[in-house]
């Protein structure tokens, strides 16, 4: 067995007591910074969208509930994984006893499944609503949705071996910390491989091939008709089929669809490029031991990741106008608070926008 540094998480791989002991203080401080600004970012993004689309739940169209849990997964990777590394940086050692490492760990681990998974849940979504629409008709509204239900057991599960990898450990006498114990020499190959794997390559491909599929039925309903393409078929069946009201649309997928797609297109690009450098510089580090990134340079990758929570509440603010209306008129209203406190009535807050009669995002 051997102790090493957690590479998810703290984050980062095969830097041994010693190497830690030397950090520098201008690095630190800067790393201090730097997660004090994405944690205050991610939190204030997230709980504003949150909190708007709570205050307005029975106007939620199914995408809302998508982005409420993609919200609460980001508000996991903020208070779970970012607050705890810059409180790491701060105190130099993890200042807890065993249960709370292990806690710490699994939740770190949990927040980056199930911002994976919950863009994997919302592809699929806009997959089946596109290119499968009677399947998606027949499902009517469940009361619980089954992809977001899958997204968070699976990020539940997946992450449990980070109990029992992670410890506090003696690192130097009478001198503890919360590391990992492996396996030597393929314990940590092994590790940082599967989560690789699990977080990033397989819903990559995943959400590849689905929004191929989208792409491919969008191109057959504008370009090539509906009488090519399948899905848009079973879409005019569908509506025009119904107490005799004529087809809605020739192309088949609405405006509104296609917006939806274009959405989480963004957020998936968004989510590729903020992570796919830290997890190289990982599987680098572990499979090229002699020519490793430093421990400054996976901090910084680490921060980069990070900021993928802050991007995923503004994104779909921009694409959702009935959420920007509300999100606009939450912090307008606060401005004009200010300046004018006793000429405001008290709910002026929430008039106007929350009225929405239909939503703009299928």
């Amino acid at each position: 067995m051997s102790v090493t540094q957690s590479p998810f998480a703290s984050i980062s791989t095969n830097v041994t007591g010693e190497d830690v002991d030397k950090r520098n203080p201008y690095v630190a401080q800067w790393n201090i910074a730097l997660l004090t600004i994405v944690f205050s970012f991610a939190t204030f993004g997230n709980c504003l969208v949150l909190f708007t689309l709570l205050r307005r739940r029975k106007h939620n169209a199914l995408m809302h509930t998508f982005m409420i849990h993609l919200c609460l997964a980001d508000l996991v990777v903020a208070f779970f994984q970012v607050l705890p590394q810059l409180i790491w940086d701060i105190t130099d050692r993890f200042q807890g006893p065993d249960f709370l490492c292990r806690s710490v760990r699994y939740l770190q681990v949990v927040g980056m499944f199930a911002s994976s998974y919950m863009i994997v849940a919302m592809t699929f979504d806009r997959h089946q609503a596109i290119c499968r629409p009677m399947m998606t008709f027949k499902k009517g509204s469940a009361r619980w949705n089954i992809p977001v239900c899958l997204a968070w057991v699976a990020s539940g599960i997946l992450s449990l071996p980070q109990i029992f990898i992670f410890s506090r450990t003696e690192v130097h006498p009478g001198v503890y910390d919360c590391w990992a114990n492996f396996v030597q020499p393929w314990g940590i190959k092994a590790y940082v491989t599967w989560i690789t794997l699990a977080v990033l390559i397989l819903p990559a491909l995943f959400i590849t091939t689905c929004q191929v599929l989208i792409f491919r039925e969008i191109h057959n309903s504008l370009y090539l008709g509906t009488e090519r393409s399948p899905g848009s078929r079973r879409k005019e069946k569908l509506v025009g089929g119904m107490n005799g009201v004529p087809p809605v649309s020739d192309s088949g997928v609405t405006k509104a669809m296609s917006k939806t797609v274009r959405m989480t297109l963004a957020i998936v690009l968004i989510y590729v490029i903020c992570w796919t450098p830290f997890f190289i510089a990982q599987l680098w580090n572990v499979w090229n031991e002699e020519l490793g990134t430093s421990h400054f340079a996976i901090q910084i990758l680490m921060i980069l990741a990070s900021l993928n929570s802050c991007t995923n509440p503004w994104i779909y603010t921009i694409f959702s106008s009935s959420v920007s209306k509300d999100v606009q008129a939450i912090l307008c209203c606060g401005c004009k608070k200010r300046r004018r406190k006793n000429s405001l009535p008290e709910d002026s807050c929430f008039t106007g926008s929350t009225t929405v009669a239909k939503e703009t995002l299928y």
